[in-house]
C-alpha cells in the first residue's frame, strides 16, 4: 500500500471539487471531503492538514470563522488555504504569502495545478529545513517567504544569503528561527528585509551557525515581520503611478529657513537627504525608513508644493559627458607620478576652504543631481559648523576619483592644513569670511596647487558661480583645476 504522504481536507457542499480526489490521491496525499464548516472544523483539529480547500460560503460554521478558529490554534495556525468563491469577493484572515484564491467557475486543470505546485514547494522546503548542514537552492523553486517560515518553526539558527542574477548579495541572520537582522548593501535592519522580501529570482544558500556576532536590529516576531514586509509590498502596487517613481529628480522649491518648525523626525530625515540627492532611487536607498514611508512622505512634500519635480529635458551630449576627458586624467595621474599605472585605481584630494556651513552645503546642493558624486554618509549626521573630514567623492573614471576633503578654516585649525598639502589636486575657497584669507593664502604658499574661489552663499565679486545641477559648469570647474597639471613643471606636488 502506498505510504501517504499529508492530509488535504476539501470542504464544500457542491460536487465540481470532487474531481481533486483522485489526482491527489495518485500524489500520495490523504484527502477528506466534507460538505460543512464545522465537519471541516473537525477534520482540522482531529490531525491538521498541510492544505484546506474551502468554499467561502460554506454552511453551519461560516469560512471565516473557521479560518479564525484554526489560525488561533497553534497546531493548525499554519494551515494553508485554497478559498473557492465569487470574483471580487474578499476573505478576512487571507494570508498572501500562504493563501491561495480562485474564482468560481474554475479550470480544474489549472487548481489543481496550482495546489501540487504549492504542496511540492512545502516539500522541498520542509526537506531543507530538517537538515543540519550548509544548503541552497533557487528561489523561484522554494521562496524566501517558506525559507523563513520553515527555518522559524526548526528554530534555526543561521546566516541566509541571496544572490540575484544582476549581482546583488543580501543577508538574513536568524537566531532560533526568528530573523534578527538582514542585510542589503548600506541597508540594515527591517527596510533591508522588505527589500529582501521581493527577490522572487536568484539562489540562497544557508550556513547553520552563521554570523552570530551580527547586532540584533530586528525585533518583530518573523510571521509578522513578513506579513508587514508584503502588505507594503501590495500597497506600493496598488499606489504605482500615485507616488514618485524611482527615477524622478526632485527639487525644493522652500527656502530651508522658511520651512515649518515641529516637522516629523521622518520628514526631517528626508529633507536633509535631499541636500545631497536629487535622484529618488537615491533617497530611498540612503534614508533608514521604509521605501513605501519614504515615499508617501515625498509625495506629501510635492502635494504642498514644498518639493517638485525637476525639468525631464535631456542634457546634451557636450553636457552628459565625462567630467574629465582621459587625456586630462592621464595628465594628473602622470603629473602624480603614476604614468606606469595608467589604468589602476587612484585618488587625489580637492580641499574644500568654507567659510561657513551654510557655504559648504551650497556647495555640495550644487553636486546633486551629478551621477559621478557620491556623498559621505558621515557628512550627514554632523551638524558641525566647520566639519572635518570627507564629503564626497567624483569617481571621474574607472579608475580614477577626486576626493572632496573639508577642512575648518578657524585659527586653531591651521595645525590641520600642513598634511594635506601633499597630493592635492587643487583647493576650493567656498565664499568669504573672516578667515578664509589666511587659509587661502596658506595653500597659495604651500601647496602651489590650483586654488579657486567659488561663490558660496553670496555673490562673492571675482567668483565662480555654480548652480544646483549644473554639470558643464562643474566639467569647466574641473578642467580649470587639471589645466596646470598639463604643465607639471609649474607644480610642486612634494612640497
Amino acid at each position: 500500500m502506498q505510504q501517504r504522504k499529508h492530509r488535504i481536507v476539501i470542504a464544500s457542499g457542491r460536487h465540481d471539487l470532487a474531481q481533486l480526489v483522485p489526482a491527489l490521491e495518485e500524489e500520495g496525499y490523504e484527502v477528506l471531503v466534507c460538505d460543512e464548516g464545522a465537519r471541516a472544523l473537525e477534520l482540522a483539529l482531529a490531525r491538521p492538514p498541510v492544505m484546506m480547500v474551502v468554499e467561502t460560503s460554506l454552511s453551519l460554521l461560516p469560512t471565516e470563522r473557521l479560518v479564525q478558529i484554526l489560525r488561533a490554534n497553534p497546531r493548525t495556525e499554519r494551515i494553508a488555504f485554497c478559498f473557492i468563491g465569487r470574483e471580487g469577493e474578499e476573505v478576512e484572515g487571507f494570508r498572501r504569502h500562504r493563501d491561495q484564491f480562485f474564482v468560481r467557475p474554475f479550470n480544474c486543470e489549472q487548481l489543481l495545478g496550482d495546489v501540487l505546485g504549492y504542496l511540492h514547494r512545502l516539500e522541498r522546503t520542509r526537506r531543507v529545513g530538517r537538515q543540519d548542514r550548509e544548503v541552497e537552492g533557487a528561489l523561484d523553486q522554494i521562496s524566501l517567504v517558506d525559507l523563513l517560515q520553515i527555518f522559524s518553526l526548526n528554530r534555526k539558527d543561521g546566516l541566509l544569503t541571496l544572490r540575484r542574477r544582476d549581482g546583488q548579495t543580501g543577508t538574513i541572520t536568524l537566531l532560533g528561527g526568528l530573523v534578527t537582522n538582514a542585510r542589503l548593501g548600506q541597508m540594515q535592519g527591517e527596510k533591508a528585509f522588505f527589500r529582501l522580501l521581493g527577490w522572487s529570482e536568484g539562489s540562497f544558500s544557508f550556513v547553520p551557525g552563521g554570523r552570530r556576532e551580527d547586532e540584533a536590529r530586528i525585533s518583530l516576531p518573523t510571521d509578522h515581520l513578513i506579513m508587514e514586509g508584503l502588505r507594503q509590498q501590495d500597497e506600493l502596487a496598488a499606489l504605482c503611478g500615485q507616488l514618485p517613481a524611482a527615477d524622478d529628480e526632485l527639487v525644493l522649491r522652500v527656502p530651508r529657513d522658511h520651512l515649518p518648525p515641529g516637522l516629523r523626525p521622518a520628514t526631517q530625515e528626508i529633507l536633509l537627504l535631499l541636500q545631497y540627492y536629487r535622484r529618488v532611487r537615491d533617497i530611498l536607498d540612503h534614508s533608514s525608513r521604509p521605501d513605501l514611508e519614504v515615499l508617501q512622505i515625498l509625495q506629501v512634500l510635492l502635494d504642498k508644493g514644498i518639493l517638485e519635480l525637476a525639468p525631464a529635458a535631456a542634457e546634451s551630449a557636450e553636457g552628459n559627458g565625462s567630467l574629465l576627458d582621459s587625456e586630462e586624467v592621464i595628465a594628473i595621474k602622470e603629473a602624480f607620478g603614476e604614468g606606469d599605472s595608467l589604468f589602476e585605481a587612484a585618488s587625489v584630494k580637492l580641499v574644500l576652504l568654507p567659510a561657513s556651513r551654510a557655504d559648504l552645503d551650497a556647495f555640495v546642493a550644487c553636486l546633486q543631481g551629478v551621477r559621478e558624486f557620491e556623498p559621505d554618509a558621515g557628512l550627514l549626521r554632523t551638524a558641525e559648523d566647520f566639519p572635518l573630514g570627507d564629503v564626497g567623492r567624483l569617481k571621474v573614471a574607472d579608475s580614477f576619483a577626486i576626493r572632496l576633503f573639508c577642512l575648518p578654516t578657524t585659527p586653531d585649525a591651521v595645525p590641520l592644513w600642513r598634511p594635506f598639502c601633499r597630493r592635492l589636486l587643487g583647493v576650493l575657497v567656498l565664499g568669504e569670511g573672516e578667515h578664509l584669507d589666511a587659509a587661502e593664502e596658506f595653500f597659495r604658499l604651500n601647496s602651489r596647487t590650483p586654488i579657486i574661489p567659488l561663490a558660496g552663499t553670496g555673490k562673492r565679486p571675482g567668483c565662480i558661480p555654480l548652480a544646483p545641477g549644473d554639470r558643464q559648469g562643474l566639467k569647466q570647474l574641473l578642467s580649470a583645476l587639471a589645466e596646470p597639471y598639463r604643465r607639471p613643471a609649474e607644480l610642486d606636488l612634494e612640497t
